[in-house]
């Protein structure tokens, strides 16, 4: 991140919805194999892959190209809990060793997304009720930042047994309208389709989460207060305050 807008590269997102939470916080860069020309971000049609020599020679950008931050999304079928519908799991490729790799390459930080059973390193666990969101939709993040844990809340509970009537699954997509799940995951419904609002687009609170622990272990490493007081020596000013306000008013009963 420099003086100027921070670039950010959006990976593996062919409608790439979170980019109108992203484009708040910089120039976001779009790469998918089949790109939708959605929303504020720069479209880039790539095979983002990485090849036998663990390097991503079918990403379009040269060595020397640095983003400040990557999101990546790399395709859940893998552990999905439908993707015996679609065959077997083995038979569908795990892109996270991909994911990281073009991080490693290009990003100076990163966040990788999937199911929670997907194989991320240490990630952080995220689901509407941690937001007052009226649905589950429970992902996990892999960053390379540190990101807070939030307590992973069981079900409300009523006098008549957990409150289904608060909660919708997307398991169950066609139950509500497109602009109930872009209200929910606070999002423009027009660009984007019903099931891919419900199914693949992360709500908007969960990237707002990341992206300020990113902003704040950016500012820890560059030493950046951002206009916000420091309190680490408050007594020690505060006393030094009072002696030169004693010394003035001193100096009042001089000849």
């Amino acid at each position: 991140m420099t003086d100027d807008e921070p670039l950010i590269l959006h990976c593996f997102a062919d409608y790439g919805t979170e980019c109108e939470v992203l484009s708040n916080y910089g120039n976001v860069v779009r790469v998918s194999i089949d790109p939708e020309d959605t929303n504020e971000s720069a479209p880039i049609k790539a095979d983002a892959h990485i090849t036998g020599d663990g390097k991503s020679h079918g990403f379009p950008f040269k060595d020397d190209v640095t983003f400040d931050l990557g999101v990546f999304h790399p395709v859940c079928t893998r552990w999905a809990a439908t993707t015996s519908i679609s065959g077997d799991p083995e038979d569908h490729e795990n892109m996270i060793p991909s994911a990281r790799a073009i991080a490693d390459e290009f990003c100076d930080h990163y966040v990788i997304e999937n199911v929670p059973k997907a194989p991320l390193e240490n990630p952080t666990i995220l689901n509407g009720r941690m937001f007052g969101l009226p649905i589950e939709y429970e992902r996990a993040f892999e960053t390379s930042f540190r990101v807070p844990q939030p307590p992973r809340e069981r079900k409300l509970l009523t006098n008549r047994g957990p409150s289904d009537n608060t909660e919708t699954s997307s398991f169950f997509f066609s139950e509500r309208s497109k602009e109930w799940w872009a209200s929910a995951k606070d999002y423009d419904p027009r660009p984007y389709s019903k099931q891919h609002l419900a199914k693949n687009t992360i709500p908007a609170p969960y990237i707002q989460y990341l992206i300020r622990a990113w902003i704040e272990t950016y500012e820890e490493e560059q030493g950046i207060s951002d206009g916000r007081v420091d309190y680490s020596n408050y007594d020690e000013e505060m006393e030094t305050d009072r002696r030169v306000e004693d010394n003035t008013q001193l100096e009042d009963f001089r000849g």
